[in-house]
């Protein structure tokens, strides 16, 4: 026997609100600028997010709350429309980081706030310096030293040294982070004055449909993610080892594989901006990568490295977009469930599920762009209640699981199981599944009502006549909805234990037993035994959000143990 037990932490709900606000923002005003092309998207943004993070650094005081919002408005980021999102997403981690930094030197007033506002904020140029040097390697720091000093020589300013023009950057970033966190700071002290009379008018609806994962994509998808990384850093390293057409030849099959594999990824391709900066590029290596040669304008030098920064350039956008599809995969998120980081990845999927409300009662772009303080001081009155709805999603919710290898003998288990539990005078509802064999294969499977007796088939591997087919079997319509009518509330009045034969891949695509299983979870009376194929288990509890549940496996634990410990008051023990 396993016991399962998960509970998460406020400051984890807090930053899921704070992260599922920031990201909402970022898609809608992210995507807006996505498509009028607009210049310094990046820099508005960033100014947008900060002043969110000042507004609600006056609301909550958890330390630590805004790292986590950071990282989790960075992966809601995986849902915009732009082709290639690591550079995005790791932008507004790195905000977060240093935001939550200032605060963490300086502690929680109002010049703390003013100097996170100015650390996040140039951390925009600092990130658009190093994606620049990822992109286009350490030539572009020679190429561009050369243009610098060839500009202040045509401009006739020789006195305006690095350092000199470097501070005019820092100064234009420093008063914009100063004006972030002042807006901020307004905005946070009115909704805290609006806060006691706010009441919310909307009622938020849930959608979990993003939190899905078919198990037949996990191996196919960590292979890709692997690939991916692996041919970005094999390709750069051929590319500086040999010439410009073995180069060329590796990263063209490269491109043609990622662009068959993500459709996706062609929209780089279809970008005139993308290639008029490559070639802008590969036009400023040639004249300035040895100096500016008013003899011979051009060097075959500069050249083959112009060429290999715009290959380097192609082959790092494409792959770039190639993983960023792999992370969307929800498999990131299970690995993350599994590996002991449940807490965020509870958090990310709470702040997916509130996503859809935040983007349909949001105001438009350029209402935001227009009065970003009104916008913010509606997301900081409704914070508190989105908060508690996330509170009341992480309640208690128990189940008994039973569990084996596929095809191992888990409906016969709890067949037993049940007459046993019948003879100590239990009262069971729900259903059971057992099947037959023809020529040692599952021929067919019926569905058993435990309360009633009645039965009907529920799949066969013989073909039937507008019926749907799944994998060898057809699917019995009028035995689906005699399934979903078994799990009805009202029909399991009286019932001790409720048997589910099974949960599994359907159920993780949202079909299936699905619906009525999240309404059975709502009523904390009833015990339901779940049968589950052992590589899903957690996947179906992280799918359900069930935070306890006593697990037998029926290779390991007898049924006479299983009776025992079911017939107690289900406790969990924290462990």
């Amino acid at each position: 026997m396993q016991i399962y037990r998960k509970g998460i932490k406020d400051i984890w709900l807090k930053a899921a609100v704070v992260g599922s606000l920031w990201g909402s923002v970022e898609i809608i005003v992210g995507s807006f600028f996505h498509n009028i092309r607009m210049p310094m998207s990046g820099t508005i943004l960033a100014v947008l997010g900060i002043s969110l993070l000042v507004a609600f650094g006056q609301i909550w005081k958890d330390k630590g709350l805004f790292w986590r919002a950071g990282l989790i408005a960075a992966m809601m980021k995986s849902v915009s429309p732009s082709a290639v999102l690591i550079g995005p997403m790791t932008g507004i981690l790195l905000e977060a980081l240093l935001f939550e930094f200032a605060l963490t030197i300086f502690g929680r007033n109002v010049f703390a706030y003013f100097a996170g506002g100015i650390f996040a904020l140039y951390s925009v140029v600092i990130h658009k310096l190093a994606t620049l040097l990822i992109i286009y390697g350490l030539d572009l720091v020679k190429i561009t030293e050369n243009l610098y000093f060839f500009l202040i020589k045509q401009l006739k300013v020789d006195d305006l040294n690095f350092i000199q023009a470097l501070s005019i950057l820092t100064s234009f970033y420093v008063i914009l982070g100063i004006i972030a966190a002042f807006i901020g700071l307004l905005t946070g002290k009115k909704a805290l004055r609006m806060k006691a009379a706010y009441v919310s008018e909307n009622n938020i609806e849930f959608d979990h449909t993003k939190d899905v994962v078919h198990p037949d994509e996990k191996s196919r998808s960590l292979l890709f993610l692997i690939f991916h990384i692996v041919a970005i850093v094999v390709i750069l390293t051929l590319t500086n080892m040999f010439s410009l057409i073995t180069a060329s030849v590796f990263t063209l099959l490269y491109i043609i594989f990622v662009l068959i594999q993500y459709k996706r990824a062609l929209n780089y391709f279809k970008r005139p901006g993308f290639w008029i900066q490559i070639a802008l590029f590969i036009f400023i290596s040639a004249l300035f990568y040895d100096g500016f040669n008013q003899a011979n304008y051009f060097s075959g030098e500069g050249i083959e490295a112009g060429l290999k920064m715009g290959l380097r350039a192609v082959l790092i956008v494409i792959g770039f977009s190639a993983i960023s599809s792999e992370l969307r995969n929800p498999l990131i998120r299970v690995l993350l469930y599994r590996k002991g980081f449940w807490q965020f990845y509870t958090a990310l999927s709470s702040a997916f599920s509130v996503l859809p409300y935040l983007m349909k009662h949001s105001a438009r772009p350029k209402a935001i762009l227009k009065n970003p303080g009104k916008t913010l001081i509606g997301n900081i009155l409704d914070a508190e209640y989105i908060f508690e709805q996330f509170k009341k999603m992480q309640r208690k919710v128990e189940i008994i699981i039973i569990t084996g290898e596929k095809h191992k003998g888990k409906t016969s288990y709890a067949q037993k199981l049940s007459e046993i539990l019948k003879v100590q005078n239990y009262s069971l509802g729900g259903f059971i599944a057992p099947g037959e064999f023809e020529e040692n294969l599952r021929s067919e499977f019926d569905i058993f009502d435990l309360k009633s007796g009645k039965s009907m088939m529920l799949c066969s591997s013989k073909g039937i006549e507008n019926q749907k087919k799944v994998g060898r079997f057809y699917f019995n319509e009028n035995a689906l909805k005699f399934g979903n009518e078994i799990l009805k509330p009202e029909n399991l009045v009286g019932s001790d234990f409720i048997f589910i034969d099974e949960l599994g891949p359907f159920e993780l695509k949202g079909k299936g037993w699905s619906n009525a299983v999240e309404n059975l979870l709502k009523h904390p009376e009833y015990k339901l035994i779940c049968l589950v194929r052992k590589n899903l288990v957690y996947d179906i509890l992280r799918r359900f959000g069930i935070t306890d549940a006593l697990i037998f496996d029926i290779s390991e634990d007898a049924i006479e143990e299983v009776v025992t410990e079911i017939s107690k008051d289900l406790t969990i023990i924290n462990n």
